[in-house]
């Protein structure tokens, strides 16, 4: 081995270790990779929303739409199977059972159930890690009319539909609107943080045309 190449202990010399330079760009790639990850992670989420909605919510609003098509009727009029009693306001406390057998019933196929087992309940995880049950309901209000009411939906999720629906995150106007509590629905307040829990009886509501 050559002398040059060797300290007073016999040893040899260590290698030449990272510059300031080599460092700053493992970093930056480090960096890129993160970036990248959260990204992915983000277009993997609003994908699921879109999915949810569409496979959801506004399966639901078709299935009204044609109902009322199809008849001059309002999809869930009364909490019965034959929707007989009508008076043109929809009845919150109209099931999965009575809402398919009156679509069934002209000849429309009902929106297909969830990995819940009712086409009127889904799961979600927000953005706080959190399992969220969505209960939907056909319902009525005075100063609102006839709409679909989306219970326990989180905050995150009710923004990113309402950015779909009206091109706007803003709870108090459009077509999709926040309300605080679903028994007396104020569609005046905007939508709370997407990093808070939701409200016990907070919900969407989705104004309806008919």
């Amino acid at each position: 081995m050559n002398e040059k190449n060797q300290n007073k202990t016999g040893f040899c010399k260590s290698e030449k270790g990272f510059t300031l330079i080599e460092m700053a760009i493992v970093l930056i790639i480090i960096g890129i990779i993160i970036g990248a990850i959260v990204k992915g992670k983000d277009i993997i989420k609003s994908a699921e929303q879109k999915k949810l909605y569409t496979k959801y919510v506004r399966s639901w609003q078709l299935a009204y739409n044609n109902y009322y098509d199809r008849t001059g009727w309002i999809l869930g009029d009364e909490a019965s199977n034959d929707n007989a009693n009508r008076d043109g306001q929809c009845d919150p406390l109209a099931t999965a059972a009575n809402l398919e057998a009156q679509l069934k019933a002209i000849g429309l196929t009902p929106p297909v159930q969830g990995p819940t087992g009712s086409s009127l309940v889904r799961t979600y995880a927000d953005s706080l890690g959190v399992q969220r049950t969505l209960t939907l309901a056909f319902a009525y209000n005075v100063n609102i009319g006839n709409f679909i009411r989306i219970r326990g939906i989180p905050n995150d999720l009710g923004i990113a539909w309402d950015r779909l629906i009206d091109d706007i995150n803003d709870g108090t106007a459009g077509d999709l609107r926040y309300a605080a509590n679903y028994n007396a629905p104020q569609t005046n307040v905007a939508w709370p943080s997407a990093e808070t829990a939701p409200v016990a009886n907070a919900a969407a509501i989705l104004r309806l045309e008919f």
